[in-house]
């Protein structure tokens, strides 16, 4: 069976097509649009005096690239408590949620359209240790990063330097 080949609300076949503005799936039998809405992430900003925490991605996308810690925010789930779940199930580390930095979004090969919001974290304690999908963690200077996996991450790093220069 095809992506919303289906009705979810009636079981008819369903259109793609011009609704509403776009091009969307939706059903001519009741009238449901059938919307498809990007995945939220938390990315977080974890500063510790002039550096930030980054993680060696474990995994593809990005498979052994830094980018910043973070992940999908769950069903049920607030950015804040998102963030503090990816930041421990990656680093071991504990946080408190500061502040939102910025959000973007890209479309990505394997899950598709993210909406990225960053979040800055207060780091509560030590030591660091990766984990989860990620192979390393590290802090690094701000202003001396490696290379970063994602355009995403360096827009929301770009937009933390702004806010706090």
């Amino acid at each position: 069976m095809a992506y919303l080949e289906f009705c979810s609300n009636c079981g008819n076949k369903n259109d793609r097509g011009w609704i509403e503005g776009n091009i969307r799936f939706h059903c001519n039998y009741c009238n449901i649009i059938h919307y498809e809405n990007p995945k939220p992430t938390a990315t977080l900003i974890c500063p510790i005096k002039n550096s930030i925490l980054l993680v060696k991605r474990a995994f593809d996308p990005g498979k052994g690239l830094w980018g910043l810690p973070g992940g999908f925010i769950e069903l049920n789930e607030s950015p804040q408590d998102a963030a503090k779940r990816e930041l421990f199930e990656e680093t071991g580390l504990k946080g408190e949620f500061k502040r939102f930095i910025h959000f973007t979004y890209h479309f990505g090969t394997i899950f598709g359209d993210i909406l990225l919001l960053g979040l800055e974290m207060k780091i509560k304690n030590e030591p660091l240790r990766p984990g989860d999908d990620a192979s390393d963690a590290q802090f690094f200077e701000l202003n001396n990063l490696p290379y970063i996996a994602f355009e995403s991450h360096i827009k929301i790093i770009n937009k933390y330097k702004e806010l706090t220069t």
